[in-house]
């Protein structure tokens, strides 16, 4: 999945590709983010990914697409609740096709708040739907003009859908979200990667990688991460940054996963600390409850030098791509 390394301007890697991560949301124009994937382009970044909160998975990426040329695009991810494997194939073939071959399609269950408070979509039987939804997208991703798709899943199902464009490469690429143990291994057995959240340690992450490098069907499997960065030259103010994002993942748009993240790793008493906070609409006193340990250990927060040995730390973990 991945391009030819390059080096930034300040010639620092961190052993592992590097990708942008948008969120798409306080303001921003698409405009304003296909200028910023021009601009990390030119920086030497290896892949833009954009996540599907606040603006739709493929249409920014689209505007990305014609104004780049070299790095990969991919939404991170397609929420699978929101589109059917037919709708996201064939928007996913029109996005390869619109790029040269860059798509790397990150797709996910979502969760409880996204599908069932906004969507109105109930949360039933996430992981054979996603085996069952992985399955027919590779299906609707890689047919041929003229090729009929026919599926009988126990929740997805095609019949008598005929292919009438030629994808431009055999396979897109198809990275799985998984925030359990249980998603962890369904992605080492049908997904060409692994996509994972935030919130988690280079050892935390150590451990997932192996795993699903030891059970990975596909070969060239790749762990993808999105981190919590905040890079400033007073790191203080960097890590007060990376205080406020840990509270967002309570209080902006609600994702219990980290929650579930958090006490995993040991971090009860901070997750506690600042759910009933957050919950009393007390911020400071949420963004106090986040320790200086879950900090250094959970986020990449510091001077540029300070990060740059975190995100080396997550190479050597195993991540394969860093956004």
């Amino acid at each position: 999945m991945g391009r030819d390394k390059r080096s930034t301007r300040d010639g620092a890697r961190p052993g592992a590709r590097l990708g942008l991560m948008l969120a798409g949301g306080g303001g921003i124009t698409v405009a304003d983010m296909a200028d910023l994937a021009v601009r990390a382009e030119e920086a030497g970044y290896d892949g833009v990914y954009l996540a599907e909160a606040w603006r739709s998975g493929f249409v920014t990426l689209a505007a990305m697409a014609q104004r780049t040329e070299r790095i990969s695009l991919g939404p991170y991810v397609l929420n699978a609740h929101a589109r059917t494997p037919m709708i996201a194939g064939m928007s996913a073939v029109d996005l390869d096709e619109l790029s040269g071959g860059r798509l790397v399609l990150g797709v996910g269950s979502g969760n409880r708040v996204t599908n069932e408070s906004y969507q109105g979509v109930p949360v039933v039987r996430p992981l054979r739907k996603m085996r069952e939804y992985v399955e027919l997208l590779r299906l609707v991703t890689s047919a041929r003009r003229g090729e009929q798709v026919d599926y009988e899943g126990e929740i997805h199902r095609m019949s008598g859908w005929r292919c009438q464009v030629d994808p431009v490469r055999e396979a897109v690429p198809v990275v799985l979200a998984a925030t359990s143990p249980r998603m962890t291994r369904l992605a080492a057995e049908v997904a060409d990667g692994i996509g994972l959240g935030s919130l988690q340690s280079a050892e935390y992450v150590a451990g997932i990688a192996a795993e699903c490098r030891a059970q990975a069907v596909r070969p060239g499997f790749s762990v993808l991460m999105a981190a919590l960065v905040a890079v400033d030259p007073d790191a203080e103010r960097a890590r007060e940054a990376a205080r406020t994002a840990v509270v967002n993942l309570y209080a902006g748009k609600p994702h219990p996963h980290y929650d579930a993240l958090l006490r995993a790793q040991g971090y009860e008493r901070v997750a506690d600390g600042v759910d009933g906070a957050v919950r009393r609409g007390d911020l400071e006193a949420a963004r106090r409850a986040v320790t200086d340990e879950v900090v250094d250990r959970l986020t990449v927060a510091g001077t540029p030098e300070e990060c740059a040995r975190r995100l080396r730390a997550y190479a050597e973990a195993g991540v394969d791509e860093i956004l």
